[in-house]
């Protein structure tokens, strides 16, 4: 079964989408088969992913996110399958849709439906759940990433439910260092809530679930520095660098330890510390490449070289997490 990681943090703007296509074209390049979701309704990752001629594309043929729950929506029945987008040798997308916030608006009946033991709030709880499997199913994938909005609402709480682990991006700002307790007390709270629904799942719910067993283990955060205000004094970026670790053990690590997450209360370290990659980021976004795939008229002299190295850097962030998804699972 694939391992299931979502890319998470309810601050916006901290690197987020360009961490996660980085780290799967990384992944692909050494054999692993990925797919990745884009399940945030701006559909950032969908944009770096591609060509607006071949998003529009897809659009015209109903193949995105939303046209896989859109029966869910208007009644017609559970989710469909719809065939990934093929972006590298074994790299797979399903694009994001502005109109997925449809799906999310019958995310909250759906919760407490399902909290109440009701068939259709597990249907419509699973639904992400159920497509990422399938999907990974049926191109023998290894790994799905999540690309999720920035905010904890339905939508997210139902993929979070839905994945194995996930990845906190961080920036070294107040922001990003006040978002950190939203982040592990909701997902705390939707873990509990889960596990007291699980309890209540009626016999006629025959189809697979996320089970008690299955729970987002915080894999750990990533601190980056592609956006550091030119402005912005470098006394302040290492001030707010220095809180993260142990604003990353109190907002996170605690509350999930005490509903009894397998967390590691002693890595407080970011996974990778990604730096100096500004000048290089807007260009493999405009070329809808990672970094390193970046040739030599796109990236010239000294940056040519840079955006070589970061292969490296984005393949160990990728070893370490499949290390520590494989330590806590």
């Amino acid at each position: 079964m694939a391992k299931v990681v979502a890319f998470f943090n309810h601050k916006g703007g901290v690197g987020k989408t360009t961490i996660l296509f980085n780290v799967a074209i990384a992944l692909a390049q050494v054999g692993k088969k990925v797919i990745l979701f884009d399940a945030d309704s701006q559909a950032n990752l969908t944009a770096l992913a591609v060509t607006e001629e071949q998003y529009q594309e897809s659009l015209d043929k109903e193949i995105t996110i939303w046209s896989a729950l859109e029966p869910l929506v208007t009644g017609a029945g559970d989710f469909k399958y719809v065939e990934p987008l093929s972006l590298r040798s074994n790299l797979w997308l399903v694009p994001g849709d502005i109109r997925l916030a449809d799906f999310e608006g019958i995310c909250p009946t759906g919760w407490t439906e399902a909290l109440a033991g009701e068939a259709r709030g597990f249907r419509v709880t699973t639904a992400l759940y159920r497509l990422f499997q399938q999907t990974a199913n049926i191109k023998s994938a290894d790994f799905v990433l999540i690309d999720l909005g920035p905010n904890v609402n339905a939508l997210n709480r139902n993929a979070l439910i839905s994945s194995d682990g996930f990845i906190i991006p961080l920036a070294a700002d107040l922001f990003s260092v006040r978002a950190l307790p939203s982040v592990g007390y909701s997902i705390a709270n939707w873990v509990r809530q889960w596990h007291t629904a699980l309890k209540n799942k009626p016999k006629t719910v025959t189809f697979e679930l996320p089970t008690c067993e299955s729970v987002p283990i915080p894999l750990g955060y990533v601190s980056q520095q592609f956006s550091v205000f030119s402005s912005s004094p470098a006394e302040a970026f290492r001030v707010w660098q220095d809180k993260i670790p142990v604003a990353y053990q109190e907002g996170v690590v605690f509350p999930l330890k005490a509903i009894k997450l397998p967390v590691n209360e002693q890595e407080t370290e970011p996974l990778i510390a990604l730096k100096y990659l500004s000048s290089l980021v807007p260009k493999a976004q405009q070329a809808h490449k990672a970094i390193f795939e970046l040739n030599g008229s796109e990236a010239r002299g000294a940056h040519f070289k840079r955006s070589k190295d970061t292969r490296e850097i984005f393949l160990k962030l990728a070893k370490i997490i499949i290390s520590r998804l494989e330590n806590a699972l």
